[in-house]
């Protein structure tokens, strides 16, 4: 198993990709610490991976918050003695997304992923290294209509990966993300309550001619967590159907 003996973090794992996530670590043979604000889906993820045969515990911990960090990879040591893998995935509520609110959504998707790679530094240190995984988006690549806060934040999570990447590689330390396309999860439900045919619009835009699953980016954030990604770090994988290659609807 490509995570065995490995303990990973993933932040917002209560559902949809960080659920995935943790899951298919769990699959690998980590040993996960679920983190989401609501408690009673991260300890359902949590208690899936257990109910499977995996090692899982779940702390509600807020990352836009500095003492909820704190406490969050304090009881990661003291669960499981250590930290491998740590995948920041936590995003803030669809409606900030929506309604274009910058301080939440830098908060959690900017700060928050900083601040949890921060803290997860001695902890890999300690370990002789370990790996980052941001999940980013294809809004942080190219431009789409809207949720200005949200790409603007997301090409911060970018930039981040690839500045702490340089920093701390010396260290064995590799930083690295994946920028996801449209990927059908529950935080779509309130654009589907508005829309909702959202995803039938959005679907011709995407050359393999579906939307993305959480166990695509899944497959890829396992990928780079392993040691099969020994020599990768500051890079930029799109999980994302061939969205950013180009547009299938440009008329020749």
């Amino acid at each position: 198993m490509r995570l065995e003996g490995k303990i990973a973090l993933i932040t917002g794992a209560a559902r949809g990709i960080g659920r995935a996530i943790a899951l298919r670590f769990a699959e690998e043979g980590a040993a996960v610490v679920v983190d989401d604000i609501n408690v009673e889906r991260g300890e359902a993820t949590a208690q899936e991976i257990q109910e499977r045969g995996g090692q899982a515990a779940f702390v509600q911990a807020d990352v836009s918050n500095e003492e909820d960090v704190r406490r969050l990879f304090r009881l990661v040591v003291e669960r499981f003695g250590g930290l491998d893998v740590l995948v920041n995935n936590a995003v803030c509520a669809t409606h900030h997304v929506v309604e274009r609110h910058w301080q939440p959504t830098l908060d959690v998707v900017l700060k928050g992923t900083y601040d949890c790679s921060l803290a997860a530094i001695p902890l890999f240190r300690a370990r002789g290294g370990g790996s980052i995984v941001n999940i980013a988006s294809v809004n942080g690549l190219i431009g789409l209509q809207g949720i200005h806060p949200y790409s603007a934040a997301k090409g911060g999570v970018i930039a981040l990966t690839k500045s702490m990447a340089v920093e701390y590689g010396k260290e064995r330390i590799r930083v690295n993300a994946i920028c996801p396309g449209t990927i059908q999860t529950e935080v779509w439900g309130p654009i589907l309550q508005e829309k909702p045919h959202i995803w039938e619009e959005i679907v011709r835009f995407y050359p393999l001619g579906r939307l993305g699953r959480p166990e695509d980016v899944a497959n890829a954030a396992l990928f780079l967590a392993s040691d099969e990604a020994d020599f990768i770090t500051g890079a930029i994988l799109t999980v994302d159907g061939g969205l950013t290659a180009g547009n299938p609807l440009f008329p020749i």
